[in-house]
């Protein structure tokens, strides 16, 4: 992996990470799938220049897709209902996984 993709990885990490200790909600507990989205989010700013969600379609409308910009805007929504965000990576801090019920 070259210099720039480990940054952008460090830099998702950092972004998330710091959303998650400011914010109500918490990461995913589990650490290889919040892995997984922060090596989607770092290709997705490498490739189209910002931390677009990666569970989302790019529409090639930037006023559209400023919306899926990580954390993106429905996932306050999505936790509300489901306690986890489309992605999996933002989860409600009461949030138990289904493996744990």
């Amino acid at each position: 992996m070259d210099d720039g993709m480990v940054q952008l990885e460090a830099d998702a990490r950092k972004l998330v990470e710091d959303y998650a200790e400011s914010g109500p909600y918490e990461l995913n507990p589990d650490s290889k799938h919040v892995d997984k989205i922060i090596k989607a989010l770092a290709k997705r700013k490498s490739k189209n220049g910002f931390f677009y969600c990666p569970c989302r379609m790019l529409s090639d409308n930037k006023e559209t897709d400023a919306k899926i910009i990580c954390p993106c805007e429905y996932h306050v929504e999505e936790i509300e209902k489901d306690g986890i965000c489309s992605c999996d990576l933002f989860v409600s801090q009461s949030y138990k996984p289904a493996s744990a019920v």
